[in-house]
């Protein structure tokens, strides 16, 4: 079993469950809301640091593939919007926390993404 392609396995996982955590709801007295409406926010906040100080302090071992999947991903989920009688609502973009959290982690993926390619080119030269 290889270590390598096993961690890039679980860092893509744990990439996308984290990616899409701020958009899990619960039935409450209250109704549906979302897990960032309660006080489990905090362990969303939770979960999307460690995610976010683990794409920072591995190396580059998702494909390049995964790495654009992964940054459009975290980049698009604070604009989920929905249709009530009131016309659009977004769901997470006016929870800045998860907003900035979540675009931190694409933002990091970006760059990984566009250093990892420009060593590429350099090496290939």
């Amino acid at each position: 079993m290889n270590i390598k392609n096993t961690t890039s396995e679980l860092l893509f996982g744990l990439t996308i469950f984290v990616g899409l955590i701020p958009l899990a709801f619960m039935f409450s007295q209250k109704g549906t809301q979302l897990l960032i409406e309660t006080s489990f926010r905090y362990f969303v906040w939770c979960g999307e640091a460690i995610v976010l100080f683990l794409l920072l302090l591995t190396k580059q071992n998702l494909k390049k593939k995964q790495m654009i999947a992964l940054a459009t991903l975290c980049l698009l989920v604070p604009f989920t919007f929905t249709f009530n009688e009131n016309g659009v609502t977004f769901l997470i973009l006016d929870k800045y926390i998860n907003s900035i959290l979540s675009w931190l982690m694409a933002s990091v993926l970006f760059s990984k993404l566009i250093s990892n390619s420009n060593i590429i080119e350099k090496s290939s030269r």
